[in-house]
């Protein structure tokens, strides 16, 4: 416990969640868990909004290149804004003395500069030739740029190196000349960085759980356990630091996480949080005092952050959740939910996340000799993430997500999707075909009819040839959509949910 009568808070990054943590009660906060993996936490001085990086995908799916390249989705946040997708596995930010935010891109083996204000303009910077971080599990040959400090002018940056050892780099601020790179001898696997006012240099050296000194190289701190220490913030009383349990890259989001209170004068401990399964943690960062490890400036929405409850926010999301889906039910009152479970936002939409799945079937199919039998909806994809998908369905199933004929509207890239056909023949999914139809809109309205006289699909106005459609004229199947990152909407909206 630190002797103060004065409540400290802290933030804490994880795989998994951005936590708040009172160091005296211990009190442990999820803020927020939904934006992809959390990184660097940064603010500007007098700013009440946090910046953060979210990778946006699993790290432990980044084994080479071509995953690489899959993965500059990560953006930065800002409050409520968000950049768009550029970076590749984010580690540390830091708003800079300039006013822009300093990003360790760390999967591009850069550093990048950027003004929130002119996100498509970016300030670049590397200490080799490599691009990516690794081309694959054998040939690891980026620098592993990790963490941040600015101070008097200079950059420092630390190069966890991989199997080369870590090295500590210092580039000119902020016009990112490169000064020196200076080897870490017998170290490799470095995080953090952090220069105080009488020049010592100190870093975590995670594989070992300890913070050691460069200019000495000696060990100021260790924990005596086998974890992965990462994650630094201090006062001139005390230093934070990371802990995380060792574990494979694959098992990372599901660890066990803490918090060391450490002494800094005789950088013996003093206390230890034990913060929950919330992953291997990323960054610490003081809010409410100054940090010494970060740029020193007090976080101005403070009190902002401590005056929402969260607890109440969350119980009455889920009734308003539940609310919104009961109401809903009189525009998709001939649909019955088989797979999956769609949420109703504030605009009436029936949305599925890019992580989950959903299929709803007609309820009431009429003989297909007496009468048509149609479906009829607007649909848009989520313009915030990448991928969705959406699929006019022939069910044939028993209440799995098996058994069904598929016309597939995929997104194919930030303007316009392609169709194509699937089967679904109780084993696995089979492409019909090697013909789809490009250019097709994000967002618009599907119009199909089946009857004894054939089958029509009209999207946004584009029909679909019949070729497209033969295996939706199944004669013992009903009709339904299934879909994942892509808002469904009753094209009655009279009965549209507004809450």
């Amino acid at each position: 416990m630190i002797s103060s009568e004065k409540e400290i808070y802290a933030l804490v990054s994880s795989t998994r969640a951005l936590l708040l943590i009172e160091l005296n009660s211990k009190r442990v906060t999820a803020l927020e868990w939904n934006r992809g993996e959390y990184y660097g936490i940064s603010w500007f001085p007098g700013s009440e909004d946090l910046v953060l990086t979210h990778s946006l995908v699993d790290n432990a799916q980044l084994v080479d290149v071509e995953t690489y390249a899959q993965s500059e989705v990560g953006v930065l946040s800002a409050g409520a804004r968000q950049t768009h997708g550029f970076l590749s596995q984010p580690h540390q930010i830091l708003c800079g003395s300039d006013g822009r935010v300093i990003c360790t891109n760390t999967g591009r083996n850069s550093i990048c500069v950027l003004d929130l204000a002119r996100p498509d303009v970016v300030q670049e910077a590397r200490i080799s030739s490599a691009r990516w971080d690794r081309l694959d599990t054998h040939r690891v040959i980026g620098d592993h740029l990790n963490s941040i400090f600015e101070a008097d002018g200079v950059l420092y940056v630390i190069a966890h190196g991989h199997s080369k050892g870590s090295a500590l780099v210092t580039f000119s601020y902020p016009d990112l000349n490169l000064l020196s790179i200076e080897a870490v001898k017998n170290h490799s696997g470095l995080h953090n960085i952090w220069v105080t006012g009488e020049g010592q240099r100190i870093a975590c050296n995670s594989e070992s759980g300890s913070l050691i000194e460069l200019n000495s190289n000696t060990v100021l701190w260790e924990s005596g356990r086998p974890i992965y220490s990462r994650g630094v913030a201090a006062t001139p009383d005390f230093v934070l630091v990371g802990e995380s349990e060792k574990s494979a890259r694959e098992m990372r989001r599901a660890t066990m996480s803490g918090l060391w209170l450490i002494d800094r004068k005789t950088w013996q401990p003093i206390d230890f949080i034990h913060l929950g399964p919330y992953g291997g943690v990323h960054d610490v960062r003081l809010l409410n005092v100054p940090d010494e490890a970060h740029h020193g400036h007090v976080f101005s929405g403070t009190a902002a952050l401590l005056a929402r409850d969260r607890d109440k926010e969350r119980a009455q999301s889920r009734i308003l959740a539940s609310n919104r889906i009961q109401q809903s039910r009189a525009a998709w009152k001939s649909f019955e939910v088989v797979f999956g479970t769609p949420e109703v936002g504030g605009d009436g939409g029936l949305k599925v996340g890019p992580d989950h799945l959903c299929l709803i079937i007609q309820s009431d199919l009429k003989s297909k000799e007496s009468s048509e039998v149609g479906l009829e909806f607007d649909y848009e994809f989520d313009a915030s993430t990448a991928g969705g998908h959406l699929s006019v369905v022939d069910y044939r199933g028993k209440g799995q997500d098996t058994d069904m004929s598929a016309v597939l509207i995929q997104r194919i890239n930030d303007a316009e999707t392609s169709l194509s056909r699937w089967l679904h023949d109780g084993r696995g999914w089979a492409a019909q075909g090697e013909q789809f139809i490009a250019g097709l809109p994000l967002r618009g309205r599907v119009r199909l009819t089946r009857s004894a006289a054939g089958i029509q699909l009209d999207i946004d106005g584009h029909a679909i040839p019949s070729e497209f459609l033969e295996e939706l004229n199944a004669p013992y199947g009903r009709l339904g959509v299934r879909w994942s990152g892509v808002a469904l909407y009753s094209t009655d909206r009279t009965n549209a949910v507004r809450l």
